[in-house]
């Protein structure tokens, strides 16, 4: 293995266009923070094989060009792997040079298809965005609860190009990425949890208000809990949520020996206030 060194130090285009010229065949491998890694493969000069966790071929070039920091090493070695890389180094170099910064915090911004998205506050009154029929469906589906994955399948457009107009409208502003959970952690209160009260944990208490979908919270959740044996139990929790009435069921059942859980986890959100 050989050191060619970091980023900041080189630019990964004249790596590149080096490795095409002398024809270079071998493993170069790009390590970045937090166990980053982008592998691309050169045989005989020409990019054949590159990828990047759920990043191959074309993207996962492309995304190495908006990394700001890294280190580059390279393996000479002979190994037959299936092509995925479409183009060739020039047409890489361009793409990766001219989109690459935007294509990299767009990956950084949806790292996966379960993150969700909400309406923003503008940054200005002159602020302007202007969208296609097929984008303004997917942007009157944005709520804070539809994740990418959801807005893919219920739009017109191709899974990158839904990508792409959630991104350009988070960094224009439109936008902003909600991270919250939507399994909600439910307390049941006195003796082994046998009370008739139940409180939501507090540590998702400020995540939910941030949906605006529901400024006043939530009314009606469900709860489950085991049998010894493994099956579910009948258990109906209630008490107060934030602003609302919060009340926890669990599926009819006429088993007896119940280990009431203390903690339940729901499996649903019922009733939820628009």
């Amino acid at each position: 293995m050989s050191l060619i060194g970091t980023l900041s130090e080189i630019k990964l285009a004249d790596v590149l266009r080096l490795f095409a010229s002398s024809k270079k065949t071998g493993l170069l491998t790009a390590s970045g923070p937090g166990g980053r890694e982008t592998l691309i493969r050169f045989q005989k000069g020409v990019v054949v094989h590159a990828s990047a966790g759920r990043l191959q071929g074309d993207d996962a070039v492309m995304d190495l060009f908006g990394w700001p920091e890294g280190q580059l090493t390279f393996v000479p070695e002979e190994k037959v792997v299936t092509p995925n890389v479409g183009h060739g180094v020039d047409v890489l170099v361009l793409e990766g040079e001219r989109e690459g910064g935007a294509f990299h915090r767009m990956n950084e911004l949806i790292s996966t298809d379960r993150v969700s998205f909400q309406l923003a506050q503008p940054p200005s009154e002159e602020a302007l965005f202007t969208f296609r029929p097929p984008q303004w469906k997917v942007l009157c589906r944005v709520d804070g609860m539809l994740d990418v994955r959801d807005l893919v399948e219920g739009s017109d457009l191709p899974r990158n190009d839904v990508l792409r107009l959630l991104f350009e409208l988070t960094e224009a502003g439109f936008l902003e990425k909600v991270d919250s959970q939507k399994t909600l952690r439910a307390q049941a209160q006195g003796r082994f949890g046998k009370g008739e009260a139940a409180e939501v944990d507090e540590r998702l208490r400020q995540d939910w208000e941030r949906l605006k979908r529901f400024p006043r919270g939530v009314r009606t959740i469900e709860v489950r809990t085991f049998a010894r044996g493994g099956g579910a139990c009948c258990r109906s929790l209630s008490g107060p949520a934030w602003g609302a009435t919060c009340t926890c069921r669990a599926p009819s059942s006429r088993r007896s020996g119940c280990a009431r859980a203390r903690t339940c986890s729901c499996d649903r959100w019922l009733d939820l206030l628009p």
